[in-house]
């Protein structure tokens, strides 16, 4: 039996975060200035862009390979999972640039973890058990 549509749309939708995650991690591994404007911090350790853009890059390319794959519960279990690395950022990172300019790391949580879950969801599963 086919995937139902809104589980192949949610599927697709995921490619978002996991294309935005390549290539800001590709951005941050080509210069630490990337690291500068992303978290707006000043005057960043280049070994911290270096860190958090193999992070971004291995996480996007997870992303998309599990989107392109198909295998939707492990995409849903990694969205909702990875969700925790914007919203760490923003505790981390708020102290310093302050909540509202954090807030750009958390504001796509609502987004990923409800992707997460709808893909999940025992009932888009139910034709294939």
């Amino acid at each position: 039996m086919k995937n139902p549509k809104g589980l192949k749309v949610a599927q697709y939708l995921c490619l978002f975060p996991g294309v935005f995650l390549v290539l800001s991690g590709s951005m941050l591994l080509l210069t630490s200035k990337a690291a500068e404007v992303v978290f707006d911090i000043p005057n960043l350790d280049s070994t911290f862009s270096l860190t958090v853009g193999i992070r971004q890059l291995a996480m996007g390319a997870i992303i998309i390979m599990l989107t392109l794959s198909r295998q939707l519960k492990a995409l849903g279990m990694v969205m909702v999972i990875g969700a925790i690395v914007p919203m760490s950022d923003f505790f981390i990172f708020s102290p310093i640039i302050g909540w509202v300019s954090a807030l750009r790391h958390v504001a796509v949580v609502p987004i990923i973890l409800g992707l997460g879950f709808y893909l999940l969801h025992p009932l888009n599963h139910h034709h294939h058990e």
